[in-house]
């Protein structure tokens, strides 16, 4: 396993941007973060400039924009602007924090049966765009599965997912919370992209709602899933990924710790 153990940069956000380097200084040569393109908040920016000088101590890899964002939306349209100027911003600290990947959701909103072909049609094209701007500086794209069924926002399901990665050649990251909550088989999507996976979102729910619990806190067994993750991707990336302010603190240390421990 990695030696290394990942933290999504949403339980932060802008006001506790200024712990990440209590983090790095604790955790020091243990810990990289997953920087979350959060620029639709209007002191995102200034927060993460302050912390520019620690970040350049440890390995960083980005997210791309979720909010204010929409990458099935067709170029040229308002919503694909506004989803580039997001990127823009992204690709400017991407670059000076050497990124390894960016990580990329082929669609945020509403999918229908009329509106399904379109939007993954639409994903593919930005994917490629996405690909040739952040490949100038090695930067890879990593594809995440996304969408849950209580918000009727599932592009792909599990085989439809599998057999596209599979056929695009695409690096991905399975988001576990992702799965539990869409009831995938969860080692079978490791076992069938086990050659691609490079990344993987930890967090936990009850099996419905992406609710980005603690590890343990939800109804998936999250000990399963690391065994799998041991046996069949054992140098894939750990990432931490909670999304509200008060889970940092004592509880995402202790499951940091954890995770290392593995």
């Amino acid at each position: 396993m990695s030696e290394i153990v990942y933290v999504n940069t949403c339980v932060f956000a802008s006001e506790k941007m200024h712990l990440v380097p209590d983090y790095i200084e604790r955790y020091k040569g243990k810990i990289g973060f997953e920087i979350l393109s959060m620029f639709d908040l209007s002191d995102f920016e200034d927060e993460l400039k302050k912390v520019i000088p620690d970040l350049q101590k440890c390995p960083i890899s980005f997210h791309g924009p979720v909010f204010c964002a929409e990458h099935s939306a067709a170029n040229g349209t308002p919503e694909y602007e506004e989803t580039m100027w997001h990127i823009r911003k992204t690709l400017e600290y991407a670059r000076i924090l050497h990124s390894t990947h960016m990580t990329m959701h082929l669609n945020n909103c509403v999918v229908t049966a009329e509106t399904k072909e379109r939007m993954l049609k639409n994903a593919l094209e930005n994917y490629k765009e996405l690909e040739e701007l952040f490949g100038e500086f090695g930067c890879k794209i990593f594809v995440e599965n996304t969408g849950t069924r209580l918000k009727n926002d599932i592009l792909l399901d599990q085989d439809e997912f599998t057999e596209l990665c599979i056929k695009k050649g695409f690096d991905v990251l399975i988001d576990v919370g992702h799965a539990f909550a869409n009831s995938w088989d969860i080692p079978k999507l490791i076992k069938d992209l086990k050659g691609q996976i490079r990344a993987y979102h930890l967090h936990n729910n009850d099996g419905s709602h992406d609710s980005h619990l603690r590890i343990h806190e939800g109804a998936m067994d999250i000990d399963e899933i690391f065994k799998n993750i041991k046996q069949l991707t054992p140098d894939a990336e750990l990432i931490i990924e909670y999304i509200r302010r008060e889970q940092e603190g004592d509880g995402l240390k202790a499951d940091i710790e954890e995770v290392l421990d593995l």
